[in-house]
C-alpha cells in the first residue's frame, strides 16, 4: 500500500510538472508573438552580387508558387509566410534600389536606372515582390488612397502628431516587420525591428535617392503632420492575395 501510494505521489508530481512546463512553453509563445524581433533579420544595404535583380524576381515567384502549395497543403502557416514576404521585401528587392535617385515625375521600374518618385519606388517594389497591382495606379494616389489599397479603413494605424510624438507609439503599438507609411507629401515603408524603426523611402530631400535609414533622424518624416500606415506583414488579406496571385483593386 505504501508503495503503491509512493507511486501516486510521484505521478502527480510528475503530472504537476508537465503542466507547469506547458503553461510556460504557452505564455512563452505568447510572449514570442507579441515581440518577433528574432523572426526578423537586420535589412541589408546591399544586394547579393552573385544575383541579377531579374534573377531574385524569378526566384521569388518561384518560392510564392512552393509556398502557395504548401500552405495549401498546411505545412506551412500563415506566419511563415508573412516573414517569407516581408525579408523578401526587405533582404531580396529593396537592395538593389537603394541609391537610385529619386525625382518627383521618375517611374524607373529597373533600381540603379533612370529616377524614381517616392509612390513609384513604393508600388514598384511591391508589384516585384509578387503582389499583383496596377503599380502607376497606386503610385499616383493620395496616402491614404494608397494605404486603402492594401487595408480599409478601420484597421489603418493613423495618428495626426509630429514625428517624435508619433514614434513611441508607433513603436509601442505596433509589432516588428513591414509597413506602409503615407506622409503629408511623401510616402514609403518603415520596418519595426525591435526598438530600431527604418524608414526606407525614395528621399526627396538629401541624398535624394532610395535610403533605409534612421526613422527617428529622419528630415523626410520630420516634415510630416500625418501618418497614415498600413500593415504589411501582419495583413492577413495582401498575403492571401499575394499567394493566390489575386489583383490588389485600385
Amino acid at each position: 500500500m505504501q508503495k503503491a501510494l509512493y507511486l501516486i505521489m510521484k505521478l502527480l508530481r510528475l503530472v504537476g510538472a508537465i503542466i507547469v512546463l506547458g503553461i510556460i512553453a504557452v505564455l512563452f509563445m505568447q510572449f514570442s508573438s507579441r515581440n518577433r524581433g528574432s523572426d526578423y533579420v537586420v535589412l541589408k544595404t546591399k544586394p547579393d552580387s552573385s544575383k541579377t535583380y531579374l534573377g531574385v524576381k524569378a526566384g521569388i515567384e518561384v518560392q510564392r508558387q512552393q509556398l502557395k502549395k504548401a500552405y495549401d497543403l498546411h505545412t506551412v502557416t500563415r506566419d511563415s509566410v508573412a516573414k517569407v514576404f516581408t525579408q523578401n521585401m526587405v533582404n531580396k528587392i529593396f537592395p538593389y534600389w537603394y541609391g537610385t535617385q529619386w525625382d518627383f515625375n521618375g517611374y524607373t521600374a529597373t533600381p540603379g536606372e533612370g529616377v524614381v518618385a517616392c509612390g513609384y519606388f513604393v508600388s514598384t517594389t511591391l508589384l516585384h515582390n509578387g503582389v499583383k497591382l496596377n503599380r502607376y495606379k497606386m503610385a499616383q494616389k493620395s496616402a491614404m488612397d494608397g494605404a486603402l489599397m492594401l487595408e480599409p479603413k478601420d484597421s489603418l494605424y493613423i495618428k495626426r502628431c509630429s514625428r517624435d510624438a508619433f514614434l513611441p507609439l508607433f513603436k509601442g503599438s505596433q509589432k516588428d516587420g513591414l509597413y506602409m507609411v503615407g506622409l503629408t507629401n511623401h510616402v514609403g515603408f518603415l520596418y519595426k525591428q525591435g526598438a530600431k524603426v527604418y524608414f526606407i523611402h525614395s528621399s526627396y530631400v538629401d541624398p535624394v535617392c532610395v535610403v533605409a535609414e534612421d526613422a527617428a533622424t529622419s528630415v523626410a518624416l520630420g516634415y510630416s503632420t500625418i501618418f497614415v500606415v498600413a500593415d504589411i506583414t501582419y495583413n492577413e488579406e495582401l498575403m492571401q492575395k499575394w499567394l493566390n496571385g489575386v489583383v490588389v483593386p485600385h
